[in-house]
């Protein structure tokens, strides 16, 4: 029987015990959320934290089946009944009927922030009983660094393009074509639907183009977006092949006779990929391309994309010719363009738009970088370091600064309460809450965006893309 998700066991297992474990007289629990140095990057896009809010926090979370329930499982679980923290989910659903009573404030959802800065606190707000519960979300807060890893990484990948973009495009094409440059190609290797969109939404934020339908589901439920994101007709190897290797030509022929206009993606190397370029598209079906009204892309799919995808270029460009743009580099017909979706990182990318431009092809006659499991899988949380840590606990009253020095001092923690500020070099810093003040510098960044179960304050996909431009 299918069960709703149940934040009393919504944790890492040990959690459950915690309780029993925190000082005697301990009241309050303050903990931050940040990107450790040694990160991959030395920024991190933040976003996610809104949709786990409302999905999973937002609202009455905690009733009297979900009690019991977490019970029955915890006592089979240790084989110890006394060990679930009965009391705190009792007084959660007496005293807040159900509410999760913490407050969390973060940073605005699509915020560039330098690594090794707070960018989400979270804190009890029930001192009688409730100081575990802050710690115990930690495991499914900390799950924002899925989305928010996404995130920069599809980042990542834009400002590895943009200069190749800027120096063989004219301004006016770059600032038409940037939004459509890298393509999430991602559903299908992604570990779930709910990853495949959470992650397929994170590259969003930056990006316009996508075949991961459940993203666009996911910013419209949980951010107020439109349409964020779009694609075009697209050939798969189940089509191309379809008539064998002789009849590959006559489905290009019923391709442009089904798609007289527009934008159309057509895979080719199910057979021979430089025949394809050369014969199929650029003797058979050269002229009806170039006066159609939209452009045919030609899609490798296999080989090495630094020799396969100039050698494509080269044979389009003997058969629909070239010109040389104002920036002196060379483009097809605008007809025609090709694309990579195969394999890529950010690393390749970045190689493959080298190699096209020193052989002197603009950056214009490629439609878009697909990314797949390069983009919604081969990340994981220590590529940004993330890491959730107490800084401050409240025991009989007075609150105490907590922290960790390890030798390792990559791990270092934050202590007490803290805030972030833009400091003299008007870069994001954070430094102790008390030294927040209300100038524009010195401002508290992290807003209050969920108190006692509730929305407090909501991102929109708008928004979070202009936070997070270049």
């Amino acid at each position: 029987m299918m069960q709703r998700h149940n934040i009393c066991t919504l944790t890492d297992g040990y959690k459950l015990t915690h309780h029993k474990q925190y000082l005697p007289g301990t009241s309050g629990v303050y903990s931050y959320f940040e990107s450790r140095l040694g990160a991959k990057w030395d920024t991190t896009v933040f976003f996610g934290l809104q949709y786990i809010l409302m999905k999973y926090m937002t609202g009455q979370v905690v009733t009297r089946d979900k009690i019991e329930q977490a019970a029955k499982r915890s006592a089979n679980y240790f084989g110890d009944p006394s060990l679930f923290n009965r009391e705190m989910w009792e007084r959660i659903l007496a005293r807040h009927d159900g509410y999760l009573p913490v407050v969390i404030k973060a940073v605005p959802e699509g915020t560039v922030v330098p690594v090794s800065n707070v960018l989400m606190t979270v804190e009890n707000t029930d001192d009688d009983i409730a100081g575990p519960l802050t710690n115990h979300l930690e495991t499914i807060l900390s799950q924002v660094w899925y989305p928010s890893t996404v995130a920069t990484l599809s980042r990542e990948v834009k400002k590895v393009i943009l200069p190749y973009m800027q120096k063989s495009m004219s301004p006016e094409a770059v600032e038409q074509a940037i939004m459509f440059m890298l393509h999430d190609f991602g559903f299908r290797g992604a570990t779930s639907v709910e990853s495949a969109a959470w992650g397929g939404a994170a590259h969003l934020l930056n990006f316009l183009g996508t075949d991961t339908l459940p993203a666009l589901d996911l910013l419209e439920d949980y951010y107020d977006a439109e349409d964020p994101g779009v694609s075009v007709p697209a050939t798969e190897h189940s089509v191309m092949t379809a008539g064998g290797r002789k009849g590959e030509v006559d489905v290009v022929g019923h391709l442009l006779k089904t798609h007289p206009k527009g934008i159309l993606s057509i895979v080719a190397d199910s057979y021979n990929v430089y025949d394809f370029c050369d014969k199929t598209l650029g003797i058979t079906y050269r002229d009806q391309i170039l006066k159609r009204d939209g452009v045919v892309v030609a899609r490798p799919d296999s080989g090495e994309p630094k020799e396969v995808l100039p050698a494509c270029l080269q044979r389009l460009a003997r058969r629909f010719g070239v010109h040389t743009n104002e920036q002196g580099y060379q483009e097809l017909p605008p007809q025609i363009k090709v694309l990579w979706g195969d394999g890529l990182q950010l690393g390749p990318i970045d190689e493959l738009c080298d190699v096209v431009t020193k052989a002197g092809w603009s950056m214009s006659n490629i439609a878009t970088f697909g990314m797949g499991g390069g983009l919604l899988q081969r990340v994981h949380r220590d590529t940004q370091r993330f890491a959730f840590k107490c800084s401050a606990q409240k025991r009989d009253g007075v609150w105490h600064d907590i922290y960790k020095d390890p030798i390792d001092q990559s791990k270092a923690s934050k202590k007490g309460t803290l805030a972030l500020v833009y400091g003299d070099d008007h870069q994001l810093t954070t430094v102790p809450e008390h030294r927040a003040t209300e100038n524009d510098l010195g401002k508290d960044q992290l807003q209050m965006v969920f108190m006692n179960g509730q929305m407090m304050k909501y991102n929109d996909l708008a928004g979070m893309r202009k936070r997070c431009e270049l």
